[in-house]
This record gives C-alpha cells, structure tokens and sequence, in this order.
C-alpha cells in the first residue's frame, strides 16, 4: 500500500510539473481533469476517475455542465469531487461574465455571442437573457429575464421594458438557450420576438436580434430571409 502511495505521488508531482513547465498549454481532456482532481482525492489514481468522467458525459463541457447528482453517480465521484467539479463550472462562468465588462462595442452576432455564451455554462434549463447596448453599441449591462423547464421559457415584456428605461438603452440582442435541442428559433420563439420588438418601439428601442443558443452553437433570428418582421435594427 505505502509503495502504491508513492507511485501515485510521483505521478501527481510529474504531471504538476509538466504542466507548469508547458505553462498549462497543450493539455489532454483527461490531463485537465486527472490534474484537477488532484484537490478533492487526496491519494489514489485520479486518471481512471477522470477516463470514467470523459466515458459518461461525453466531453469536459459536459462533465462541468453536468448536474450534481449525475456526478455522483459515476464510479469514484465522491461528494467533494461532485463539489469541486460544479465550484469550477460556477467560477469559469463568473469569469466570463466579469470579462464582459472588457467587451469592445458589440457590433456583431459573433461579439454578442461572446457575451451571452458564460451566461449558458451549466444550464439545464431554458433561460431568457436581454443585453442592452448604449448608442455607441456599448454594453450597458445583461438581464435574466425568465427562466423555465426545459423546452418552456417565461418571458415577461414587462421586465424587458423596465430593464430597458432603467439603463437609457438604445438598442436591446435577446438570447435564450434550448437544451438537448437545436439553435433553430421555433414558432413560439418568433412570436415572442415579435412581441418583444413592438413593445421595445413603443419607448423608441431597436430590438437588435434574438439569439438561440444549443449544445454549443448558436443561430440568430436575423438570418431569416424575413427577420425584418421580428426585429428592429439599430446597430448589428
């Protein structure tokens, strides 16, 4: 037991220092999470746990995207390795959001996709998002607007329009995700659009796009050939 110990322990310093030493480029899925798991399995192979993790979900997205309970479920996921997992996924997600606020003025679906992709780490469920942009196309700041089952969202225009007259917008990119789905916007999603740009003209907001978000990708109303009855352009 005390040699299988320092065979463990060697192996964790070795890979320590080949990744400090790489300054953490090049780095294998199973390397990532193995070194990872370091912090919340104090001794023993983290590899075969992280080859378990990998085999599950799929990928390293989706082991971070994964909820707790399905974590625990996987051979040698104890409870503060589920822990660390999801502390991880919370904290690349306020990363990202803190980088938003570097963002230079959104002039494009790709720069606002940018923004809104932190907001969907993790989330099971569908959630509505509103970003506001100034008249220089300048974040202002992003709402949840609603959240919901998965396939069901409540949007209330209601929240749109007060965050909208809260920060002197003048222009509004909605964005919702579809989990285990696809980017494609659905009828539902068109008439809530709509809606959405009609009560934004009533306080004189261009609504910019909406943009759905789905395992990954993301695919925007304004590419319709008939995207003009739904938004109305200001700065995109």
């Amino acid at each position: 037991m005390a040699k299988e110990a320092n065979i463990h322990a060697g192996h964790r310093q070795r890979l320590r220092q080949s990744l400090l030493a790489a300054d953490f480029s090049g780095m294998s899925d199973i390397n990532l999470l193995e070194a990872l798991l370091f912090y919340a399995i104090p001794r023993g192979d983290t590899n075969e746990t992280a080859h378990r993790l990998l085999e599950t979900f799929g990928s390293v997205a989706a082991v971070f995207e994964a909820d707790y309970r399905s974590l625990m479920q996987v051979e040698g996921v104890g409870e503060n390795t589920a822990f660390l997992i999801k502390l991880m996924c919370k904290t690349a997600k306020r990363i990202g959001m803190a980088e938003v606020k570097k963002a230079v003025p959104i002039t494009t679906s790709e720069l606002a996709a940018e923004v809104f992709q932190p907001y969907f780490i993790g989330e099971k469920d569908e959630i509505m998002l509103a970003m506001y942009l100034d008249n220089a196309a300048r974040l202002i700041r992003v709402d949840k607007l609603g959240s919901g089952v998965v396939n069901s969202v409540s949007f209330h225009n209601r929240k749109l329009m007060e965050g909208a007259l809260a920060t002197n917008c003048v222009a509004v990119v909605l964005a919702h995700n579809h989990p285990h789905g696809v980017p494609n916007p659905s009828r539902e999603d068109l008439r809530l659009t709509q809606n959405a740009r009609e009560s934004l003209r009533t306080i004189g907001v261009g609504l910019n796009d909406h943009m759905i978000y789905a395992e990954g990708e993301w695919r925007c109303i304004s590419e319709r050939p008939d995207a003009a009855q739904y938004l109305t352009k200001v700065i995109l």
